[in-house]
């Protein structure tokens, strides 16, 4: 196994494991010196995964490949992994500061996941309608580059992947945020019931 694949599965592994830790903890010195670590990992195996720390062709756009890019189910899975933490820190009500920590795993996760999502989209849509690939044009390039046989049904299918790269790490978010009020609501009503049995 070369360098490369070990720098990837310590990245994951970070990616998945951080969070654990910074919401635990209590100095906030430390906690924000995770989080960026947290965000440097993740710009870094996105950028990975976009081909800027390689130097051939990946396709008619950045990550994505005409067979796949089994990649793209990797970050797919891990941002969903790293954002459990915050979804069970929510369900017992000690996430800190929902909102900023809404906001937080909604950026991480489109960094993280949604290049992966748009591209498994738009290919796994393209490809099921028929779509193919065909050498370019360009004599300088031939079939080092490939473009789709139905550009149309490409563009559509982009359009698509698009809508649900936004709307995954959007919804995600959003959900870890209702858990946070859902929790401080029944603390909330805890806390009355309690007031009034004592002064019964």
């Amino acid at each position: 196994m070369n360098t490369d694949w070990w720098l990837l599965i310590l990245s994951v592994i970070s990616i998945i494991i951080l969070p654990w830790l910074f919401l635990r903890l209590e100095k906030t010195l430390v906690r924000v010196a995770l989080i960026v670590v947290w965000m440097i990992i993740i710009i870094g195996i996105t950028l990975l995964y976009l081909g800027f720390f390689s130097n051939h062709y990946m396709g008619p756009q950045m990550g994505f490949s005409t067979q796949g890019n089994p990649l793209s189910w990797i970050l797919i899975i891990v941002g969903i992994l790293s954002a459990a933490p915050f979804a069970f820190a929510a369900f017992k009500g000690k996430l800190k500061r929902p909102i900023r920590s809404m906001l937080l795993i909604g950026v991480a996760l489109f960094i993280l996941i949604g290049p992966a999502i748009y591209n498994s989209v738009a290919f796994a849509i393209y490809t099921q309608g028929g779509g193919d690939w065909k050498c370019g044009d360009d004599p300088d390039y031939g079939c080092e580059v490939d473009i789709p046989t139905k550009p149309d049904d490409w563009s559509m299918a982009q359009d698509v992947g698009l809508v649900f790269c936004n709307l995954l790490p959007a919804g995600i978010a959003i959900g870890i945020w209702q858990l946070a009020r859902a929790a401080k609501s029944d603390v909330e009503a805890d806390v009355s019931a309690s007031k009034l049995s004592n002064e019964e």
